[in-house]
């Protein structure tokens, strides 16, 4: 929620439930709870304030009135007798000022609810109500955006309105500010046009996604350069619809990118290489090489094509291979850190598996952004990446994502992000100093991980 000078503060909610069972119970506190811990919400809920006598019909009361929003969890209880103050409390504030509560009071679906068990009066059908499939910062976004005030679509400018030409009859003419050509923009499965240079784009690896305040779309997919040379490229691109300081600082990391990897710092085995950085009416693409098999020909694939199914038996001899790999790819990331560059958003997806199972990075993440609550891969997230953690990001954020990856091949699950089992008892047929080394990593508190040449030099021993 913006403040007059522009800062976000957190909005506080009410949680309001019907007490109707204890697992009921549990799931509401397990939802509250995620909303303060990782979202960030300064969430309310009566279990936590059950620390001796309290006047409940006051204290609820108190909540109703100074909450920005009430969060009304569906269930069939709700409204009988465990529900009656709440529900007596929603038809008193929906009675009094209905846009405002409407406004304020929303209906909220949990894992394994129904939206018929929304109360009649908060009208579950004709009103807008949220369904949380599950307790995920993207299974709630659209309750985070409300609560922010924002819109996943953002609405385009509206451009200048000029009159019809003469004779003609009678039309609405509006001129948008003038986009590049369709064939500059990525596509999955289409041939663009991008500078100087034809791409066609595999549609396997293409995706895409708008900055958080939906003023720019950001696109990337693997390539084939078509002409001379033929190779295969990673292209991202970003496409600023709206001039704002997020789309801005998006297409100056690019930027910052390129200058980074052209640089002598950045010429290094086992980093990118940067091909070509293009700006062209406000889409900014930067091409960077992407390894092939010196046996096929064909492009390598990243280290998320081998990763373990959850609950599959891991094969050790396999794992010692990917803990040699990781080894080298922490030699590269020692070598960034020396330069107070640090990747943060390690995962499988952007690691590439060259032939005898060396690692490379397939970019460079997030090393040339700002940090933002909430960042990284989210099965590989580190703790202080979280939304309101306290700790500062920093080369200990890669060594805790690189250990994060080494025990989900370890284990065949990434690690709970409270506090995991330790590698070593789960994966007993691998290199207790390996296994141990990941523990280490895995630490919530940044000081007390090894750094990534420690990795290093563990995983080099799992030979």
């Amino acid at each position: 929620m913006p403040n007059p000078d522009g800062a976000v503060r957190r909005p506080r909610v009410y949680v309001s439930y019907a007490r109707e069972s204890d697992e009921h119970a549990s799931l509401v506190r397990g939802f509250a709870a995620f909303l303060r811990t990782e979202a960030g919400v300064d969430a309310r809920f009566d279990q936590w304030y059950a620390d001796g006598r309290r006047d409940w019909v006051a204290w609820a009361s108190d909540q109703f009135e100074r909450a920005d929003f009430i969060l009304v969890v569906a269930s069939p209880g709700y409204g009988r007798t465990t529900g009656m103050l709440d529900t007596a409390m929603l038809h008193n504030n929906l009675g009094r000022n209905l846009p405002n509560a409407t406004h304020r009071i929303l209906p909220v679906v949990l894992p394994g609810g129904s939206v018929d068990d929304i109360p009649h009066v908060l009208s579950a059908y004709a009103a807008t109500h949220y369904v949380v499939h599950e307790f995920t910062l993207d299974g709630v976004k659209d309750l985070v955006r409300t609560f922010h005030g924002s819109t996943a679509h953002a609405m385009p400018p509206l451009g200048a309105f000029l009159p019809p030409a003469p004779a003609a009859d009678p039309v609405l003419v509006a001129a948008p500010r003038r986009l590049p050509g369709t064939g500059s923009l990525l596509r999955a499965g289409a041939e663009v046009v991008i500078g100087d240079d034809h791409y066609l784009v595999h549609a396997d690896t293409y995706d895409e996604s708008t900055t958080s305040d939906g003023a720019a779309v950001l696109r990337r997919g693997r390539a084939l350069s078509i002409g001379a040379p033929r190779e295969q490229v990673w292209l991202r691109q970003l496409e600023a619809r709206q001039d704002t300081p997020v789309a801005v600082a998006a297409a100056a990391a690019l930027a910052r990118e390129h200058e980074l990897l052209r640089s002598p710092a950045g010429r290094r085995t086992g980093l990118p290489r940067s091909l070509a950085l293009t700006r062209e009416d406000g889409v900014v693409t930067l091409a960077t090489g992407w390894p092939v098999s010196s046996r096929t020909g064909a492009p390598c694939d990243t280290l998320a094509s081998f990763v373990p199914d959850r609950g599959e038996l891991v094969d050790p001899l396999r794992t010692r291979g990917i803990l040699r790999g990781l080894a080298g790819l922490c030699r590269n990331l020692a070598a960034l850190h020396r330069r107070d560059v640090v990747h943060r958003c390690l995962a499988p997806a952007a690691m590439i598996r060259l032939d005898e199972g060396a690692l490379v990075l397939r970019d460079l993440g997030l090393a040339t952004t700002s940090y933002a609550p909430g960042e990284g891969p989210e099965p590989y997230r580190a703790p202080e990446q979280r939304r309101r953690h306290r700790e500062q990001v920093g080369p200990w954020t890669d060594a805790y994502q690189i250990a994060a990856i080494a025990y989900h091949f370890a284990t065949s699950h990434p690690p709970p992000p409270s506090t995991p089992p330790p590698a070593r008892g789960l994966a007993p047929a691998l290199p207790a100093s390996a296994m141990e080394a990941v523990d280490a990593a895995l630490a919530a508190d940044p000081a007390r991980r090894p750094d990534v040449s420690v990795l290093a030099a563990v995983f080099d021993s799992a030979r």
